[in-house]
């Protein structure tokens, strides 16, 4: 079952097993003939005589055929909801030899009081009122990043009518359903089929269709073959759009955007981006829809972006693999991956108190790193710190790193991430300063660094 409504061939097959009246009548027909021959035979008879009488019929008209064709043997549909027919139907399966399946058919959201819920939006609601179902009040402020993302490629459709969006049952959660309401016929959603969404943009990609794909960076990592062999390989011009990159919060362990950079890093031809603000995010889109090299790939967390973004006609594109100085200092360099910038600059902020004064980067393109601002940083600075929202195992901090100690070696280079372990359910705020990840944890961190360093000798 998806988030969104459920799409695709299997959907319709399985829906016309449910709406056929034939199928209802004969399932009805099956369940009578072995309550009155449980009457007759009882115990293990019982069980051989209904796989008798379920095979001869569905072999004859059980539109089940399909699953019997792949080597499983189908019992269903089945009421979910009905916990007694659930229990009898099992007990009678798991007798039987051989791979099996059990359609069994639910109602989501069965028992919520509202007349008409918005299954979707109720998947994962906010808080909200139990009886009436209004959301409570909240905080205004800027709006989410998957916002900005919907509406910037949306408006950026009007421009080009060469590219179309692609996402994997998440319309709602990428925000892709801004576009798919502006341009249906532009809009594909595949399913629950990461790799397929990426194979599919891949042969688009081929005959010239730009093709940008909206996915959770946690989902992507199921299509990390289609993205290699695909994509990169044939250095084909697709677009990755990796909502929920980072912590996710409540979402929990399985959420968790914290791999992408570390994988998306390690995929041959392929330009790796993070913005730090809406702005930022609509140029990058622009720069991605402009490189037709190999692919590229852009994240962002599940999070307010920082400020307003303007109408995308107004933002022009992020000159390719650059760099942006935020802050300049001459102690340390702070070299930090989009929403990491504005921890950064807190940070930054912070230290100058102590005689720190830090200089602080916006390396929007983790892939490929501006090499002569990064050769500039290397020559004006002593101690160089990189801030990443993702796992620091193989991510930004061991890649620059790994380039640095061929080119400046005496720099020491120290990142910071995420430490390698999972995490549990908390709020996104919570679990960034768990980790250090705020301003004060960057800047407690360097502070201990410099007293090794002797940076305020200098």
């Amino acid at each position: 079952m998806s988030i969104a409504p459920n799409v695709g061939a299997i959907n319709k097959y399985l829906g016309s097993i449910i709406a056929n009246p034939f199928t209802v009548r004969l399932r009805e027909w099956v369940k009578g003939m072995i309550e009155k021959a449980s009457h007759l035979f009882g115990g293990p008879k019982l069980v051989d005589f209904a796989k008798n009488v379920e095979e001869s019929i569905k072999n004859l008209w059980s539109p089940g055929m399909l699953f019997e064709e792949l080597g499983f043997r189908y019992f269903g549909p089945i009421n979910g909801h009905n916990i007694d027919q659930m229990r009898q139907a099992f007990e009678i399966v798991k007798k039987l030899k051989g791979p099996r399946v059990v359609h069994v058919i639910t109602e989501k959201g069965k028992g919520f009081p509202l007349p008409e819920p918005d299954l979707e939006k109720y998947h994962a609601r906010a808080p909200y009122d139990p009886v009436t179902g209004r959301l409570k009040p909240v905080n205004p402020g800027p709006p989410q990043w998957t916002k900005v993302f919907g509406e910037a490629l949306t408006q950026l459709a009007a421009e080009d009518a060469n590219f179309v969006t692609i996402t994997a049952a998440m319309p709602s959660g990428t925000g892709t359903n801004i576009f798919q309401k502006k341009w249906p016929e532009r809009f594909f959603d595949v399913g629950i089929a990461e790799a397929h969404a990426t194979t599919f943009a891949a042969g688009l990609a081929t005959q010239g269709v730009r093709p940008v794909v909206a996915i959770y960076s946690t989902f992507l990592q199921r299509a990390y073959d289609s993205i290699i062999h695909d994509v990169a390989i044939q250095k084909l011009p697709v677009i990755f759009a990796l909502d929920r990159a980072g912590m996710v919060g409540e979402d929990g362990q399985t959420h968790m955007g914290l791999y992408d950079i570390a994988y998306m890093l390690a995929v041959p031809h392929m330009t790796v981006t993070a913005p730090k603000d809406g702005a930022e995010l609509i140029g990058l889109l622009r720069c991605a829809l402009q490189h037709t090299e190999g692919p590229f790939s852009l994240r962002y967390p599940r999070d307010k972006a920082p400020g307003e973004a303007p109408p995308a006609a107004e933002v022009p594109a992020v000159p390719y693999g650059t760099w942006e100085v935020l802050r300049k200092g001459k102690d340390c360099a702070i070299v930090a991956i989009g929403v990491m910038c504005q921890p950064a600059l807190d940070a930054a902020d912070s230290l100058a108190a102590d005689g720190i004064a830090a200089t602080v980067v916006n390396a929007r393109f983790l892939k490929p790193m501006d090499r002569e601002m990064l050769d500039a940083l290397a020559q004006s600075h002593k101690l160089l710190v990189t801030v990443e929202d993702g796992t620091v195992v193989n991510g930004f901090g061991a890649a620059l790193a790994a380039l640095v100690q061929t080119t400046a070696p005496d720099l020491r280079v120290v990142a910071l991430g995420v430490p390698d372990r999972t995490y549990e359910h908390a709020p996104r705020a919570q679990q960034l300063a768990d980790v250090g990840l705020t301003g004060a944890g960057i800047a407690a961190r360097i502070r201990a660094l410099a007293a090794e360093e002797s940076l305020t000798t200098r």
